[in-house]
């Protein structure tokens, strides 16, 4: 059983929330080259990993900003995205 600050338990939906959350970033730590999101989610989806294009895109942004992943840039709205060199 997992617990936040204050004894507050963390609850199924957060725990599921984590779990898909964590499931992402280890997919792209596994891959060892830069991925569009487009791919990673459909990378995803092939190893059986259900969750809608929104979700995966919120947090794959979540993942960026606390610094798990690298976000790369090579273009106009173009972002390729992978394991930080550790």
């Amino acid at each position: 059983m997992q617990y936040r600050s204050s004894k507050s338990r963390i609850t199924k939906q957060q725990e599921e929330y984590n779990l898909l959350t964590n499931q992402i970033l280890e997919y792209i730590n596994s891959l060892g080259e830069e991925k569009d999101a487009e791919t990673l989610w459909l990378g995803l989806r092939e190893k059986g990993y259900v969750m809608s294009n929104t979700t995966f895109y919120n947090r794959l942004k979540k993942l960026v900003d606390n610094g798990l992943i690298k976000k790369i840039t090579v273009g106009y709205n173009k972002n390729f995205y992978c394991a930080l060199k550790g």
